[in-house]
C-alpha cells in the first residue's frame, strides 16, 4: 500500500556509501548555502533489479556540524517489484523491501528502522473493477475543504495544503509512460481503479503523529486500510453515468421545478454546478442546501447500481487479500 516514499538522516555516517556508489556532486546557490549551511552535497541512485526503477538518494554535508544528512526517495514499490504494475506491496514485502535498503546502505539487519524519518508518504491501492470505465472517475466531484482538478483528463485530484486525494486510471497510465498501444479489450471490460493519499509534507498534517517515522510505519501497517477507506469514502459521490429517468406523464409545478434544476446541472455538468453554488450561496445552512440539491439531482437518475458502495467493497476485499498474504493477523501492534 506504500508507494513513493522520502525518508531522512540528519546525521548519517557517510563511509560506506561513499565508497560504493558513484555520485555526482551537487552545487547549491548562495543561498541554499548560507540558509542551510551545506557545503556541498553529492546525488546517485540506487538499483535494485535494474536501473529502470531506482531510488534517488542525496548526500549534504553540514559546515558547522561537520555531520552529514541523507535523503532517500522515490517509489519502493517499483523499487521493489522492479515493474510499474497494479501490484501493491503488502506487510512482508514492505518490510523485506525496507531491509534490502538498509543492506544498499551498509546497515545491519534491522538497523534502518530506527535511523529515518519519514518527511514524504504516498498510500495508494490499485482495485480492478468488472464493468467499470474511466467515467466513473468524474463522479467523485466533491471533498470537504478540498480544491478539486480534473485537467489532467485521466486523473481527479482532491487538493489539500500538505496532501493531495488522487484517482485514476492505472492501466492508462502504465500505457502512457511505456507509450503502448491501449487493449480495447481490457478497456471495454476492467478499469484498474487507483486511488492515492499523496503527503508533500507529512509534518504538517494529521499523518505525522503515527507515520513520521520509518518503524512506525511497520508498526502501524494496519491503519492503511483505515485511511484509505475513510479519505475515499469522504469523496462526495454523484452518479453521472446512469441514465436519466424517463417521465412519461404530467407532474407538479413543483417536480417540473425539481426536473428544470436537474437539467441545468446535468447541461453544466456537475463540477460547474458545485463551483456556482460555493460561490454564489449564503453559508447559512450551506452544507443542507448543497445535500438537497445533490439529493434532487439523484432523483431523477435510474442508478442500476450503487457504484461508490461497490468500490469500497472492492477497496476491503483487495486489503484483506494483502492482510492475508502478510499474515497481519499475527503482527503485534
Amino acid at each position: 500500500m506504500i508507494d513513493n516514499i522520502k525518508i531522512m538522516n540528519l546525521d548519517f555516517n557517510p563511509e560506506f556509501i561513499l565508497n560504493n556508489y558513484k555520485w555526482k556532486v551537487v552545487n547549491f546557490d548562495h543561498d541554499e548555502i548560507s540558509e542551510l549551511n551545506f557545503k556541498k552535497g553529492w546525488q546517485t541512485n540506487i538499483t535494485n533489479k535494474s536501473r529502470m526503477f531506482s531510488l534517488r538518494m542525496l548526500l549534504t554535508e553540514n559546515l558547522k556540524a561537520k555531520t552529514y544528512t541523507l535523503s532517500i526517495n522515490g517509489s519502493i514499490r517499483k523499487w521493489y517489484f522492479d515493474k510499474n504494475s497494479r501490484k501493491d506491496l503488502n506487510y512482508f514485502e514492505f518490510v523485506d523491501c525496507i531491509e534490502i535498503l538498509g543492506g544498499k546502505l551498509g546497515l545491519k539487519k534491522g538497523e534502518i528502522w530506527t535511523k529515518f524519518k519519514v518527511t514524504k508518504l504516498e498510500i495508494g491501492i490499485t482495485l480492478l473493477l468488472k464493468s467499470f470505465n474511466n467515467d466513473i472517475l468524474n463522479c467523485f466531484v466533491k471533498y470537504r475543504n478540498a480544491e478539486r482538478d480534473d485537467k489532467n483528463c485521466t486523473t481527479v485530484y482532491f487538493k489539500f495544503n500538505n496532501y493531495i486525494l488522487k484517482i485514476y486510471d492505472k492501466y492508462l497510465e502504465i500505457m502512457q509512460k511505456q507509450q503502448t498501444d491501449l487493449n480495447k479489450n481490457i478497456i471495454n471490460k476492467f478499469l484498474f481503479f487507483r486511488f492515492e493519499i499523496s503527503i508533500k509534507k507529512i509534518s504538517g498534517t494529521s499523518f505525522n503523529k503515527n507515520y513520521n517515522e520509518l518503524s512506525l510505519l511497520k508498526s502501524n501497517w494496519n491503519m492503511f486500510p483505515n485511511e484509505l477507506k475513510k479519505y475515499l469514502g469522504n469523496i462526495k459521490f454523484v452518479d453521472t453515468i446512469s441514465k436519466e429517468k424517463t417521465i412519461t406523464e404530467k407532474i407538479s409545478y413543483n417536480d417540473f421545478i425539481k426536473w428544470k434544476i436537474y437539467s441545468e446541472m446535468k447541461s453544466n455538468g456537475i463540477y460547474r454546478t458545485i463551483m456556482d453554488f460555493n460561490e454564489k450561496v449564503l453559508p447559512n445552512n450551506k452544507s443542507k442546501y448543497f445535500n438537497d440539491l445533490m439529493d434532487n439531482y439523484k432523483s431523477f437518475v435510474a442508478s442500476e447500481k450503487d457504484y461508490k458502495a461497490i468500490i469500497l467493497l472492492e477497496l476491503e476485499k483487495k486489503t484483506n487479500r494483502l492482510y492475508n498474504k502478510g499474515n497481519i493477523r499475527y503482527i503485534a501492534i
